[in-house]
């Protein structure tokens, strides 16, 4: 019995240092998962490269992109082309891609063609349809001639535009107290009712033109040119010569026609000329008939 009672006694202290010791580890494994937390948190909100996240007061830049792709091919490649990326546009939606104007055109050769696509679309679409952009040219037979990527900041219009939104919101709600809760002259509440009306118009076209200016920055505007390459390539080092060979023919008819221009004012103008030649000498062969005949004088009498 006192065997185990000393031993129990012996025990104590060790119990009472674990005890003392196993809040402190509590609190540093706290401290620790905290950490780890902090760590995770801070790994989330960093951007990409490393750079802090922005502070609060800062305005993340609104811009909207351009983007310009100019592709050559033969005259049926940029058919098949420009069918392939309709046909895309078309399957993938309004909410992904928007068709805003098509154009074409023929050069001087019957052969070369020129077509244009504007389009309106998603970045995602966009992406997809870049990754395919290079297979599908080959495939046409053409090449990416150009491609541009332009950008406009649109984050002063945007601040700008809101600041202006909510003071006219402010302003309307003033004067629509003001014409439900003061009556008075019928004149004032006309005038009144007029305010809130051009406030109301204001308020309407600034947020057309803020969600304009959001659908802009949201989407990207693509520009998609096609040419045709069947005149260049018909171009070579005797293009020149076959050009001049070629011009003959007008060469002469030109000539002919400038030689034609000539006659025709040179022709009155002789014309005229001999006419008053004429006139002039039979002026003078009459008056040398008609001139006195003097008489010699008489020998006799001069004796």
């Amino acid at each position: 019995m006192s065997k185990t009672v000393w031993k129990s006694a012996a025990a104590w202290p060790l119990i009472l240092l674990l005890a003392a010791c196993q809040p402190k580890a509590s609190e540093e494994a706290s401290e620790a998962g905290m950490m780890d937390q902090k760590v995770q948190v801070d790994l989330v909100a960093a951007p990409p490269g490393g750079n802090t996240a922005p502070d609060a007061g800062i305005v993340v830049p609104q811009l909207a992109y351009d983007y310009s792709y100019t592709l050559v091919a033969k005259a049926d490649g940029v058919e098949t082309l420009v069918k392939h990326h309709q046909t895309v546009c078309d399957l993938a939606g309004p909410a992904a891609c928007q068709l805003i104007s098509t154009r074409s055109s023929n050069g001087k050769d019957s052969s070369q063609v020129f077509k244009d696509l504007e389009l309106r679309v998603s970045p995602a679409w966009l992406k997809t349809w870049q990754a395919s952009l290079e297979s599908d040219v080959k495939k046409a037979g053409g090449r990416i001639s150009e491609h541009s990527v332009e950008s406009e900041d649109l984050s002063l219009q945007i601040v700008d535009t809101e600041a202006r939104l909510k003071n006219k919101e402010a302003l309307r709600d003033r004067l629509a107290e003001i014409v439900r809760s003061r009556p008075g002259k019928i004149s004032e509440l006309v005038e009144a009712e007029t305010q809130l009306a051009q406030t109301q118009a204001d308020i309407d076209a600034a947020r057309s033109a803020l969600l304009v200016m959001r659908k802009r920055v949201a989407t990207v505007h693509l520009t998609i040119r096609y040419q045709s390459e069947a005149l260049a390539a018909s171009r070579g080092t005797f293009a020149p010569l076959g050009d001049a060979v070629t011009g003959i023919i007008g060469n002469i008819v030109w000539a002919l026609a400038g030689l034609i221009t000539v006659l025709s004012f040179l022709l009155p103008l002789g014309l005229f000329g001999w006419g008053v030649f004429w006139l002039v000498r039979k002026l003078w062969k009459g008056r040398k008939k008609k001139a006195p005949v003097v008489p010699a004088p008489d020998s006799d009498l001069t004796s």
